[in-house]
C-alpha cells in the first residue's frame, strides 16, 4: 500500500515536472531552431524538396504543433504546390529531446498545379511514401489546377492502405461554384505499370441527390479507360439543360488532355436518349455535350440555352431530335449546335422543320445578359422557306409572336426569306431581309417587341403588291380606325414598284405610317397612277380625331383622273373627254373630330377651278359645304363637256357658281345656288333623293335670263336622252327672259318639268311671247324605242315685228294666233324630223307677207291693162299687207301639206296649197292671186326646189285671155 502511494506521488511529481517543463521551458525554445529539421523531414516525407520562406511558430495547445508559413514544394514532372502554411503535429517528448516526431501533416491554403496531359513518368509519384502509413495528410481550403480546370475549397484527407499501398482520398471541393463530396482510391501500379482508379461524387446543397461514379485503369502511358455513371433529379446543376431528372451510363476514356464519355445510354426527363460528353482540360478547358433523342421538349431547353449563354467553362452542345415540341407545335428534324463560353454563345447551326413544312435555319451568337441589366441577345443569320405560311403563322400566334388573326385571308400565303436577326426574349429585329413573299420579291427589315403592347416595325421594298388582298371588305370607319391598332404599335415603311388596287395599277407606291397608343400617323403616302402623282399625310387620334391631314394630287394630263371618278360622276369621264385634256391639281386639307370634320378642297382642271369647304359628320353620315366653281369661258367649258355650239345660244362670258350644299345617306341638297354662265343668270334650290328605289330630283329654278339652244333639225348626232333615265324629277321653272339663239323668245315664263319612268314632261303654264301669251306641253318618252317626242302649244296675241322663218315667203308683221300639235320619234333630230306628224293652224291679223307684192298686180295707170313686167316683178318680191291670214296644215313623215291656206287684204287675196318637205329642205307650193280689180284674172305662182332658194315659175296664161275679153 505504501509502495502504491509512493508510485502515485512520484508520478504526480513527474507530471508536475513535465507540465512545469512544458510551461516554463518549451516557450523559451526558439522554433526557428527546428527550421532545418522541419525542412528536411518535410522534404523526405513529401518526396520532394520543401522550402520554408516564412517564420515558424510553436503551439502547445490543444496539442504540440509546428506551423511554417509560406511553404513551397519543388516541382516534380511539372506538378507544383504552394501553401500558405505547413502545420505538423509533433510528440512533446521528442520535441523536448530536440527532435521532431510527426503525427499529422496539414497543408492549408495550398495551391496545387498538375499539368495536363499527365506525363507517363508522373505515375512514379503513385509509389506510397513511407510516412503515409502512419501519418495522416490533410489539405485545408486548397485549390487544384489540372490544366485549365479549377477545383476550389478543397478540404480532404489523404491516407494509404497499410496492406495494398493504395491511395485514398475523401473530402469536399467546389467545381464551377457547386459543392461536391468525393471519395477516391488509387491503387499502386501493378507489374504492367497500370493503376486502378475509383472515384465517387455526391452533390451537396442545391446539387443534393446528384451523383456519379468513375471506375477505370490508368495505363503506363497516362491514359485512363473505364466506365462512368451519373444520376440526379436536376440536370441543370451540371449542364446548360432544363431541370429534369437524368440517368447516364457508358464508357469513358481520358488521354491527351481529353476526357470523353461516348455512347452514353441516357434517360432525360423519363425519355430515352443517346449522348456523349467530352471534357478537355488542356490546352484550354472545354466541355462538349451531344444529345440525340427521338422527342425533345424545346420549351424547356430554349430558355436554359438563352440564360446559359455565358459559361465559365466553355461548353459545346449538340442537340438533335426527330421531333421537338415548342409553343404548342411540333418541330421535325431539329438540330442545334451551340458553343457556350464566358463571352457568350456561338450558334453554329440551328435547323428545323416548323409547322406548315417551313424549313428554318439559324446561325450566329448569343451575348450574355446576366450582370449587364439586359437579357441575353441573339445575333445571327436566319433563313426560312414556308410553302404554307399561314399555317406557320397560326402556330407562331400560339407562341405569341404573330397577330395572324388580324391579317386578311388572301395574304402571306408563301415566303422564302433570309436576313440578319437580332433577338432577345422580348424583341426581335431582322435586317438585310431578302427573298420573296407570295411570289413577289421583297427586301428590307422587320422588327417586333413583346410586352403589354406589342410593337411591330417594318421597312420593306417589294416588286408587286396586291392591295385588294390586303384591304378586303368594307373600308373601316374613321372612328374605328385607331381602335384597330390599339392592341399594338406599328412603324411601317413600304416601297412598292407596282401595286394593284381595284383594277388600278399604282406604280410606284411609297408608304410611311406609324401607330402608337391608338394614335395612327400617316407620315407620308406617295403614289403614282397613270402619270398622276399623289401625296398624303394625316394623324388620326383616339376617337377618330383628325389633324394635319393633307392630300395633294398633280396630274400633267388630267385624263386618268376621269377613270377614278366615283360612279355618280363617271359620266363626266365618258361624255366630256375634252375636259380632261389638260393639267390638273387637287388639294384637300382636313382637321377635326369625326362628327365635325372640316375639309378645305381646291381643284384646278385647266381653267376650271373648284373651291369647297365641307364639314362632315361621319357619325351620322351627313355633311354641308359651301362650294364655288369658276371658269373664264362658259361656252368653252360646255364645249369641253360635250355641248357643241354653246356660244351661239349661251353667249360669251365666264362661269360662276356659288352653292350651299348638304348631303345625307341617299340624299344630296343644293340648298341654294347662284349661277352665272354667259348670258344665263339663275338661282334656286335642288334636292336629289336616292333613298327610294328610283332617285328623285326636286326643287325650283328662277332665271333672270334663260338662253336656250336652237335645235339643229338635220343633225344626225344622237340626242342625250340617256341623261334622263334612271331618276325621276319635279322642278318648277321661272324665267324673266327666255332666249332662243340669243334672241328673245318668252318673258315672265313659268313652267314645270317632270320626269317619271323615263318620260320627261314640260308644262309651260305662262309665257309672254312678243306681247302675247304662249302655253304648251312637251313630252319625251325615253323608254320608248326609239324615243318619242310630242308637243302641243298655243300662241295668242303675239305681235310679229320681224321675219319669223327667214324664208323667201315670210311674215314680217301681224298679230299671231297659233295652235300646234305634233309628234316625232327617233334618236337624233334628223330622225325625229323625218317622222314628224301632226296638225297646225295659224291665224294672223293685220300683217304683212314678204316675198310677193299683190298690190303691184293691178292695172297700169295709163290704159288700165296688166303689164307683164310689172306682174313678174310683183311675183318676184315685195310685200303684201293683209287683214287676215288663215292657214291649216297636216304634217306626215316630216312633210307639211297646206290646206285652207289663204289671206285677204286691200290688194286682193291669195290662196295657196302644196307641200313643204322638211327633211329634204324643199318645197312645192302653188299660189293663186286675185288682185283687187273687177273680174280679175287668176294669176299663179309655183315655188319648187330648195326651201331657201326656190324656183319661181309664174303662171300668166289667164292674163292674155283677160286682156282679150
Amino acid at each position: 500500500m505504501f509502495a502504491l502511494r509512493l508510485i502515485s506521488i512520484l508520478l504526480g511529481v513527474l507530471l508536475l515536472a513535465a507540465v512545469a517543463t512544458a510551461w516554463l521551458v518549451v516557450p523559451r525554445l526558439d522554433p526557428n531552431l527546428f527550421r532545418g529539421d522541419l525542412t528536411a523531414i518535410a522534404s523526405a516525407r513529401l518526396g520532394r524538396s520543401v522550402s520554408i520562406d516564412g517564420p515558424i511558430h510553436l503551439d502547445l495547445l490543444p496539442e504540440p504543433t509546428l506551423t511554417a508559413d509560406k511553404v513551397r514544394l519543388g516541382s516534380d514532372q511539372g506538378m507544383s504546390i504552394v501553401a500558405a502554411e505547413l502545420r505538423v503535429t509533433v510528440a512533446l517528448g521528442a520535441l523536448l529531446a530536440g527532435r521532431i516526431d510527426t503525427r499529422e501533416l496539414v497543408l492549408r491554403g495550398a495551391e496545387m498545379r498538375v499539368p495536363w496531359p499527365l506525363d507517363p513518368s508522373a505515375l512514379v509519384v503513385v509509389r506510397t511514401p513511407r510516412w503515409l502509413s502512419s501519418v495522416t495528410a490533410r489539405v485545408e481550403d486548397g485549390k487544384l489546377f489540372i490544366g485549365g480546370l479549377t477545383f476550389t475549397g478543397i478540404d480532404a484527407t489523404l491516407t494509404t492502405g497499410s496492406d495494398s499501398g493504395s491511395y485514398a482520398a475523401a473530402g469536399t471541393a467546389k467545381l464551377s461554384g457547386q459543392p461536391w463530396r468525393f471519395t477516391a482510391r488509387l491503387t499502386q501500379p501493378g507489374a504492367d505499370g497500370s493503376a486502378g482508379l475509383d472515384v465517387a461524387l455526391d452533390g451537396q446543397g442545391a446539387a443534393q441527390g446528384i451523383g456519379g461514379t468513375l471506375s477505370g485503369q490508368i495505363g503506363p502511358d497516362g491514359t485512363l479507360a473505364g466506365r462512368v455513371t451519373g444520376r440526379g433529379p436536376d440536370l441543370s446543376h451540371l449542364l446548360p439543360a432544363p431541370a429534369v431528372s437524368f440517368k447516364a451510363e457508358g464508357r469513358v476514356t481520358i488521354a491527351g488532355g481529353l476526357a470523353a464519355a461516348d455512347d452514353l445510354a441516357m434517360e432525360i426527363g423519363g425519355s430515352p436518349a443517346r449522348g456523349a460528353v467530352a471534357l478537355r482540360v488542356a490546352p484550354a478547358p472545354r466541355l462538349d455535350l451531344a444529345l440525340a433523342a427521338s422527342r425533345l421538349d424545346l420549351n424547356a431547353w430554349l430558355p436554359v440555352l438563352m440564360r446559359s449563354a455565358a459559361m465559365d467553362l466553355p461548353t459545346g452542345i449538340d442537340l438533335s431530335a426527330e421531333a421537338a415540341t415548342f409553343a404548342g407545335g411540333t418541330l421535325r428534324g431539329l438540330r442545334a449546335a451551340v458553343d457556350l463560353s464566358a463571352a457568350g454563345a456561338e450558334v453554329r447551326e440551328v435547323r428545323a422543320v416548323l409547322p406548315g413544312d417551313a424549313s428554318l435555319r439559324l446561325s450566329g451568337r448569343i451575348a450574355p445578359g446576366e450582370g449587364t441589366g439586359h437579357p441575353p441577345q441573339f445575333e445571327g443569320d436566319i433563313a426560312i422557306a414556308a410553302p404554307a405560311l399561314r399555317t406557320t403563322l397560326a402556330w407562331a400566334q400560339q407562341a405569341g409572336v404573330s397577330p395572324v388573326a388580324s391579317l386578311p385571308d388572301g395574304v402571306l400565303r408563301t415566303a422564302d426569306l433570309t436576313g440578319r436577326v437580332v433577338a432577345d426574349p422580348t424583341q426581335m429585329a431582322v435586317a438585310s431581309l431578302a427573298g420573296s413573299v407570295d411570289g413577289s420579291p421583297v427586301s428590307g427589315s422587320l422588327s417586333f417587341r413583346a410586352g403589354k403592347r406589342w410593337s411591330f416595325g417594318a421597312g420593306l421594298s417589294v416588286d408587286r403588291l396586291d392591295l385588294d388582298s390586303w384591304l378586303p371588305g368594307e373600308t373601316p370607319t374613321l372612328p374605328s380606325l385607331p381602335a384597330r391598332f390599339a392592341p399594338f404599335d406599328l412603324n411601317l415603311r413600304l416601297e412598292a414598284k407596282q401595286a394593284l388596287f381595284k383594277g388600278i395599277t399604282v406604280a410606284p407606291l411609297s408608304l410611311d405610317v406609324g401607330a402608337e397608343g391608338g394614335r395612327l400617323t400617316l407620315r407620308r403616302l406617295d403614289v403614282q397612277v397613270a402619270g398622276i402623282h399623289a401625296t398624303a399625310a394625316a394623324t388620326v387620334a383616339e376617337g377618330g380625331l383628325v389633324s394635319q391631314a393633307r392630300l395633294d394630287i398633280q396630274a400633267p394630263h388630267a385624263a386618268p383622273l376621269a377613270s377614278l371618278l366615283p360612279e355618280d360622276l363617271a359620266f363626266l369621264g365618258r361624255q366630256a373627254p375634252a375636259l380632261w385634256r389638260t393639267a390638273a391639281t387637287i388639294q384637300v386639307l382636313a382637321d377635326g373630330p369625326p362628327d365635325k370634320l372640316a375639309l378645305k378642297i381646291s381643284a384646278d382642271i385647266g381653267d376650271l377651278r373648284l373651291e369647297s369647304q365641307p364639314v362632315l359628320d361621319l357619325t351620322h353620315h351627313v355633311w354641308t359645304a359651301t362650294t364655288t366653281l369658276r371658269h373664264p369661258g362658259a361656252p368653252r367649258l360646255l364645249e369641253a363637256l360635250g355641248v357643241p355650239g354653246a356660244a351661239s345660244w349661251l353667249g360669251d362670258g365666264s362661269l360662276g357658281l356659288i352653292a350651299q350644299l348638304s348631303g345625307a345617306p341617299g340624299r344630296l341638297d343644293a340648298e341654294s345656288f347662284d349661277l352665272a354662265a354667259g348670258g344665263l343668270r339663275a338661282t334656286g334650290a335642288l334636292a336629289l333623293d336616292r333613298t327610294a328605289a328610283v332617285p328623285t330630283l326636286a326643287g325650283h329654278v328662277a332665271a333672270e335670263t334663260l338662253p336656250l339652244p336652237m335645235p339643229q333639225p338635220h343633225s344626225a348626232d344622237p340626242l342625250p336622252v340617256a341623261a334622263l333615265r334612271g331618276f325621276d324629277a319635279a322642278v318648277k321653272l321661272q324665267a324673266d327672259h327666255v332666249l332662243a339663239g340669243l334672241m328673245p323668245l318668252l318673258s315672265h315664263a313659268e313652267a314645270a318639268f317632270a320626269l317619271h319612268d323615263g318620260t320627261a314632261r314640260l308644262d309651260v303654264t305662262k309665257g309672254d311671247l312678243a306681247g302675247g301669251a304662249a302655253t304648251g306641253v312637251a313630252t319625251l318618252d325615253t323608254a320608248a324605242e326609239p324615243p318619242k317626242l310630242s308637243m302641243a302649244f298655243a300662241i295668242a296675241g303675239a305681235v310679229i315685228a320681224a321675219p319669223v322663218l327667214e324664208l323667201p315667203l315670210d311674215l314680217t308683221e301681224g298679230t299671231l294666233e297659233a295652235h300646234v300639235d305634233i309628234a316625232a320619234s327617233g334618236h337624233a333630230p334628223a330622225a325625229m324630223l323625218a317622222t314628224l306628224a301632226g296638225e297646225a293652224t295659224v291665224a294672223v291679223r293685220n300683217g304683212v307677207l314678204s316675198g310677193i307684192s299683190l298690190g303691184r298686180m293691178g292695172p297700169s295707170a295709163g290704159d288700165g291693162s296688166l303689164d307683164d313686167q310689172a306682174l313678174a316683178a310683183a311675183l318676184a318680191g315685195g310685200a303684201t299687207p293683209f287683214e287676215t291670214l288663215m292657214l291649216a296644215a297636216h304634217v306626215e313623215r316630216g312633210v307639211v301639206t297646206l290646206h285652207d291656206a289663204g289671206l285677204a287684204g286691200p290688194a286682193g287675196g291669195i290662196v295657196a296649197d302644196g307641200q313643204i318637205d322638211l327633211p329634204g329642205d324643199t318645197m312645192d307650193l302653188h299660189m293663186q292671186f286675185r288682185p283687187a280689180i273687177p273680174d280679175p284674172p287668176t294669176l299663179g305662182l309655183r315655188l319648187t326646189g330648195p326651201l331657201r332658194t326656190p324656183n319661181r315659175v309664174a303662171e300668166l296664161a289667164a292674163v292674155a285671155a283677160w286682156r282679150a275679153a
